[in-house]
C-alpha cells in the first residue's frame, strides 16, 4: 500500500477539503444529509468554520486528500460523552485496501477521554460500510426508514455504536 498519513485538518487544508467534500457529495448523494447543490457555492469560510468548530480527520497520500472523516461531541452534561461519526469517505480508487477502517480507528483513538460511547450512520445496502463499521466493533442498534431523499428516492439509515473502553 502507498504512503498514507492520518491527521486532522488545519486551515491550511480548507482547499484541499472543499474538493474532497464536493467529490463526495457526487459520488455518494444516498450517503451523505448535506448536498452538492446545496453545497457547491459556499465560500471557503464555510469549510474554515468546519474544520475549526469540529474534528475532522484526512488521510493523506503526497499531500493530497484521499478519505476523510469527522466527529463531533454532543452538547449538554448528559450527552457530552458521546461522539458521533461522520463523513466518512474514501476516494474511489483508495477502496478495498482497509483505508476507511485505518481512518475510522485513528479517529477513536483520538476521541477525548470523556467520550464513552460513538455512534454512526450509513445508507442501508452499503455492503462496505457495514463490514468496516462492524470489524472496527459498532453494533447495529436501528433503522431509520426514509432518512435521506435524492432525486425522489428515499434511502434508509442503519445506525449504530460502540461502547468505548474507557
Amino acid at each position: 500500500m502507498e504512503k498514507i498519513t492520518i491527521r486532522a485538518l488545519t486551515d491550511e487544508d480548507v482547499e484541499a477539503y472543499k474538493e474532497i467534500r464536493l467529490e463526495m457529495l457526487q459520488d455518494k448523494p444516498e450517503a451523505f444529509g448535506d448536498s452538492y447543490e446545496n453545497t457547491k457555492d459556499q465560500d471557503l469560510d464555510f469549510y474554515l468554520h468546519r474544520i475549526n468548530n469540529g474534528s475532522i480527520f484526512a488521510a493523506f497520500l503526497e499531500n493530497k486528500i484521499v478519505a476523510t472523516t469527522g466527529y463531533f461531541i454532543k452538547q449538554g452534561i448528559r450527552s457530552d460523552h458521546k461522539a458521533y461519526i461522520w463523513g466518512v469517505y474514501v476516494q474511489p480508487k483508495h477502496r478495498g485496501n482497509g483505508l476507511s477502517h485505518r481512518l475510522l480507528e485513528y479517529v477513536l483513538k483520538n476521541l477525548p477521554p470523556s467520550v464513552t460511547v460513538a455512534q454512526l450512520a450509513y445508507t442501508k445496502g452499503n455492503i462496505s460500510a457495514e463490514k468496516t463499521y462492524k470489524k472496527a466493533g459498532f453494533k447495529e442498534w436501528g433503522i431509520e426508514e426514509k432518512a435521506i431523499k435524492v432525486d425522489n428516492q428515499f434511502y434508509d439509515e442503519i445506525h449504530m455504536v460502540k461502547f468505548l473502553d474507557k
